[in-house]
């Protein structure tokens, strides 16, 4: 048996994922708990929260939001960002979150570090951050929630 897959890493993992669940049934209900993040669709759902510049930085589309969410949003933004090639590494400083959601370092670094208790963010280095598996979940949930939220409030409206 024989089966070829092309594309970026995430369309071949997506490919081979398939073709085993095809070929070893019971597999299926493993990947039904199984998180495996799906940055095509990532990219739809935040495209109207953030967008990532021609360098990779990452802009807020939603100023005003909480500052963990918008840390959230952000670093999940520089975790895209990172797999599609527009930035070297998915962490940012203090500095950098900051500047792209409009707040205080100090307010980031008190929330950052609050962040990092509850297993969302991580720190990986002095003053540098990446969002965790757990976050990504939980945001990505908060987002999808947010967008039918929205969705519904827009269609009641007409």
């Amino acid at each position: 048996m024989k089966h070829t897959a092309e594309g970026d890493p995430d369309a071949v993992f997506k490919e081979v994922t398939a073709f085993i669940l095809k070929i070893f049934p019971a597999l299926e209900t493993l990947s039904k708990i199984t998180f495996t993040p799906d940055y095509e669709t990532m990219l739809t759902d935040l495209s109207s929260l953030i967008n990532i510049g021609p360098n990779g930085e990452i802009i807020l589309q939603r100023p005003g939001l909480p500052a963990d969410q918008a840390i959230g949003l952000t670093l999940l933004g520089s975790q895209v960002a990172s797999k599609i090639g527009k930035k070297q590494s998915d962490d940012m400083s203090v500095e950098e979150l900051a500047s792209s959601i409009r707040k205080t370092p100090k307010t980031v670094r008190n929330t950052v570090v609050e962040m990092s208790k509850t297993n969302f963010v991580e720190r990986t280095g002095r003053g540098t951050y990446r969002i965790t598996t757990i976050g990504m979940k939980e945001l990505l949930d908060d987002v999808k929630a947010i967008l039918e939220s929205e969705g519904r409030h827009q269609g009641g409206d007409r």
